[in-house]
């Protein structure tokens, strides 16, 4: 070649790639350090750049520049001389908050060191386990819950007039229970119990009782237990057996005729080949999921039927499918959103 031959393809193509992921990487980091340093919390109130970095014991040339990228992410506003929390921070980002996202975020950093571990990751020398998930995420998922998608879940089932005349609810895998505990509030008359592992009940146990609810708890393995009773509702929000058919047995086998099943869940499309598909793919296959039988694709499981055989599945069981509702999720593991359904089944035979 001669030195003065231009590549055929711009370095342009290759360095966007770069900078955005690069820039990405610094930005979560801002963002994570900001919560860890409690900069949300600080500036609720409007301070000063001097004021936050004598407060920080960080540099002033640093602290300045930390604001103003927060100010560039609208996550702060300048005020005269002083900084101070726009609202989106106000709600999700300061810890006393009742909305907060904060362990939504800071969840993200485990899977974050494995993609920058990625050639120790890949070989199967690092990697998540269920083991390590509680009680931290169950944190996580009831603050996941709480910003929206638990107010859109409950809306929905309070126009069925099922839901209305129920008297008892198993919530099945419920982790946090906070489904559970809004069910009770807005139906006095309605017993709720949360079927889950005991460990997971630890934590479920605390929900429970930081809103005064009625709640009870089932200690179980759904797919090694029956779930016994007679229910007028059973409800499940992301479990791993949510498309499992023997689960949906046995769901069968526990409610009263005319009962609801009501199953949130994440159906993979067919075309999963975007880049964030397959990056959500790779990062599931970074979770060694030993206790839930994981499956290849993202929320996925041994055994799982896809959208189409499990309502037909349902149907051939004694169910009718009333209706199949899509809602939105922010995946909290991975920071993406996804379509997901809520599938209302009725039990008629």
């Amino acid at each position: 070649m001669k030195i003065t031959d231009r590549p055929e393809v711009s370095v342009r193509e290759l360095q966007n790639i770069v900078e955005n992921a690069v820039n990405g990487l610094k930005i979560f980091n801002i963002l994570k350090t900001s919560i860890e340093m409690e900069i949300f919390d600080l500036l609720d109130r409007k301070t000063t750049c001097q004021e936050l970095s004598e407060k920080l014991e960080i540099e002033p040339v640093l602290t300045h520049y930390l604001l103003e990228v927060l100010v560039k992410l609208d996550l702060v506003k300048r005020v005269g001389e002083s900084y101070k929390n726009t609202r989106i921070s106000e709600i999700y980002l300061n810890s006393e908050s009742d909305y907060k996202r904060v362990n939504c975020v800071l969840s993200m950093e485990e899977p974050a060191n494995l993609w920058h571990n990625l050639d120790n990751t890949l070989k199967g020398k690092i990697a998540r386990k269920d083991e390590n998930f509680f009680p931290f995420i169950i944190q996580v998922l009831a603050e996941d819950c709480l910003s929206g998608e638990l107010q859109d879940t409950v809306e929905l089932l309070e126009g069925y007039d099922e839901f209305k005349h129920s008297k008892t609810v198993l919530d099945l895998g419920g982790g946090h229970g906070m489904y559970s505990i809004v069910f009770s509030q807005i139906n006095s008359e309605l017993q709720c119990y949360v079927f889950d592992l005991p460990d997971v009940l630890i934590e479920t146990q605390k929900y429970i009782e930081r809103y005064n609810s009625n709640v009870q708890t089932i200690p179980g393995n759904f797919y090694t237990d029956d779930f016994g009773g007679n229910y007028d509702i059973i409800f499940s929000s992301y479990n791993p057996g949510g498309k499992n058919p023997e689960i949906a047995k046995k769901v069968y086998n526990s409610l009263n005729v005319n009962g609801l099943f009501i199953n949130k869940q994440y159906f993979p499309e067919n075309d999963s080949s975007s880049l964030g598909d397959l990056l959500d793919n790779m990062e599931w296959n970074f979770t060694k999921f030993e206790k839930s039988n994981k499956a290849s694709k993202r929320f996925t499981f041994k055994n799982d039927l896809s959208f189409k055989e499990y309502l037909e599945f349902l149907e051939d069981i004694g169910f009718s499918v009333m209706d199949v509702h899509p809602i939105n999720h922010i995946n909290t593991s991975f920071g993406t959103k996804s379509e997901d359904k809520i599938i209302i089944a009725k039990k008629v035979r």
